[in-house]
């Protein structure tokens, strides 16, 4: 069965994918369920939009900082090992949260653990991206986008279960990462090919994106699309009138969106061309806000519109990856892979911070203009590279 499903016949191959996913699927639920816990939090603390976007914003930062750095790591651990040790300090530090409640120190302990995430993801897509088959390696990927999004869902419904207060929400997001180091440590497989040292530096991230603009591109309309939602969103649910508990039901459905699209987007663009898919899921980030807008604190009809929005905002994050897959190979995937993730922390390092902004200026929906700008940036990038190719 599970031949079929990766088409990859190697028993260790397998194992090394399983691996992978089962981790991102652990690390997207415990970063669900925590990202509006602090953010509500925060908004209990302080009630300012512009902090709570700048919290969004250094978690982002620790992301641009950290990627250059994960091809070097990643040529000096093995690549097993350093997935392990980055999940338990992300583990390890979640408690000082409800521990010590400073505005100051929750800055310092989320960049810190940022930076840890961050050397997970760029590792274990590496790894995905070297060991799946090119003509299968979309639709791969949008199964591994898929587990993410699967961890995202149950990350939302534990939200509503347990709520934002008090200690069962940290101590249940500080075991999900812990628990993502089992499969890595205990299912044997091919470890991540270290990259050589001429592609560990920052002329080789530059030459990357040099290479794969639109790929990269996809990178940071998903991360501005993406930590807005987690990050910002919350708070704009609350203000037009959401509960706790319907804040978590609209984080699970926009979750659900991409567990339920995300192998389908990769197939499809597997047949059809990447950048054509790309286009779609630009086009839906750019008009997704305006549903958002009308539909208000009608809650069934937001988690609708969330469920088809972010699902197919997702699938930027698989196309991205499948580009860099087809441009890349060996040890070269650790830096575009890098440079993708860097991208995908710059976005997520600009929408929050401007999404909270403007949500304080224009309360609350001025989020939603941002939201859309971002992808307007982007669909006339994708439309230029398309006319001067078309043209040339």
């Amino acid at each position: 069965m599970l031949a079929r499903l990766f088409h990859v016949h190697d028993a260790g191959r397998q194992r090394s994918l399983i691996a992978a996913i089962l981790c991102a699927t652990l690390c997207g639920c415990g970063f669900s369920l925590l990202m509006p816990v602090m953010s509500l939090n925060l908004e209990a603390m302080t009630g300012s939009g512009k902090l709570i976007g700048l919290f969004g914003a250094a978690a982002a930062l620790s992301t641009v900082l950290a990627s250059p750095f994960a091809p070097r790591l990643m040529s000096m651990i093995s690549g097993r090992k350093l997935i392990i040790i980055a999940l338990l300090l992300t583990a390890i530090s979640h408690p000082i949260f409800p521990l010590v409640p400073d505005v100051g120190v929750w800055f310092a302990v989320r960049f810190l653990s940022g930076m840890a995430i961050t050397i997970v993801f760029v590792a274990s897509e590496t790894w995905i991206n070297q060991i799946a088959p090119p003509e299968r390696r979309a639709t791969i990927l949008g199964l591994y986008a898929t587990a993410l999004a699967a961890g995202f869902g149950t990350g939302g419904l534990l939200l509503a279960a347990v709520g934002s207060e008090g200690w069962s929400p940290w101590v249940a997001g500080s075991l999900l990462f812990a628990i993502g180091a089992l499969p890595i440590a205990f299912l044997q497989g091919p470890d991540i090919a270290p990259p050589d040292m001429e592609h560990t530096t920052a002329r080789s991230m530059l030459r990357a994106a040099w290479m794969a603009p639109a790929a990269i591109g996809a990178g940071l309309l998903f991360g501005a699309t993406e930590q807005s939602f987690f990050a910002v969103f919350p708070v704009y649910a609350e203000r037009v009138g959401l509960m706790d508990a319907q804040i978590g039901f609209m984080m699970a459905a926009g979750a659900m969106g991409g567990i339920a699209l995300q192998a389908l987007l990769g197939r499809i663009a597997d047949r059809v061309g990447r950048l054509r898919v790309a286009f779609f899921a630009t086009m839906v980030c750019l008009t997704g806000p305006l549903f958002i807008y009308f539909a208000g604190d009608f809650a069934l009809a937001l988690y609708a519109v969330m469920f088809f929005y972010v699902g197919v905002a997702t699938g930027l994050y698989t196309l991205g990856l499948a580009l860099i897959g087809e441009r890349f190979d060996g040890g070269s995937l650790a830096a575009a892979n890098a440079t993708f993730i860097m991208a995908y922390g710059l976005g997520s390092l600009a929408g929050p911070a401007l999404g909270g902004a403007a949500m304080d200026i224009i309360d609350p929906h001025g989020l939603l203009i941002v939201t859309s700008g971002f992808a307007l940036v982007y669909l006339v990038f994708l439309a230029y590279r398309h006319f001067t190719r078309t043209t040339s």
